[in-house]
């Protein structure tokens, strides 16, 4: 089963991401355009694919409620974990859920944006997708926001990297759905161009802003080998700053931030 499988990387997860100098730097960058995009007053969000918790308590400490869901129990767990240890339980509620089945979730509130970080929706087959448009749009309220941060079918700096350690059956990898190891797991995982991503909700939703994540900024699995080149990295980070917050930057990158509107 599928929870099994993040069960199984949960209690390593901030280390091998959220708090590794890469992770910081990509999250960094969703959190820099949510600052800049969400309203200074309090709103209801719905996480999906939460992890380990870190977006819902930024957005906490913002002073939004949100519900942070998993299909991991285990990654729930630590959610709640963190929130009681940081007293933020009037801010924050955790339940396990499967992003296939948030239309039966625990609470009939509407919310102002569905987010979900990293990679969660790249879980999902097309089908998938395309019954989750509906669905995200129903638990909406009229002029909510869905912004979700989905890996592209090519990354820039990861082909690069390929072609530098001559790796060339790698370059193009993303071009076809990956079986990716989780532990002594696997699961399937499907790249979408941003234009193609659109497609699985454009019934529902327009597109307010793409941008990059890691158009520079390297794949977090290249952590151990610019754990000890940070001047590097800052540089990096730098460029992606500049070049990164386009269009263009979004179907080269890591991943890409796609925020979209309801439809009116």
């Amino acid at each position: 089963m599928i929870f099994a499988l993040f069960d199984s990387v949960a209690q390593e997860y901030d280390d091998t991401f959220t708090n590794t100098a890469i992770g910081k730097l990509q999250r960094e960058r969703v959190w820099n355009y949510l600052e800049a995009t969400l309203p200074n007053t309090s709103i209801n969000i719905l996480e999906l694919s939460s992890g380990t918790g870190e977006d819902a308590i930024w957005f906490a400490n913002k002073g939004h409620t949100i519900l942070a869901t998993d299909i991991s129990e285990q990654m729930i767990s630590i959610v709640k974990k963190k929130i009681k240890r940081l007293n933020l339980t009037n801010n924050i509620d955790a339940e396990r859920l499967d992003i296939n089945q948030i239309d039966k979730l625990s609470t009939s509130n509407k919310f102002d944006l569905v987010f979900s970080n990293f990679g969660g929706l790249n879980c999902l087959t097309e089908d998938e997708l395309s019954l989750l448009s509906n669905k995200i749009r129903n638990i909406l309220k009229p002029n909510g926001k869905f912004i979700s941060i989905v890996m592209p079918d090519f990354c820039m700096i990861e082909s690069i990297y390929f072609l530098f350690i001559l790796k060339f059956k790698l370059i193009f990898r993303r071009k076809r759905m990956q079986q990716v190891k989780i532990n002594d797991s696997i699961i399937d995982t499907y790249y979408h161009h941003p234009k193609d991503f659109f497609k699985f909700f454009r019934n529902d939703f327009t597109v307010n802003n793409k941008i990059g994540i890691g158009l520079f900024i390297p794949p977090s699995y290249l952590n151990n080998f610019f754990k000890n080149k940070l001047n590097t990295l800052n540089i990096l980070n730098k460029l992606e700053n500049i070049f990164g917050n386009n269009d263009f930057a979004a179907s080269l990158s890591d991943h890409y931030l796609i925020d979209l509107n309801i439809k009116q």
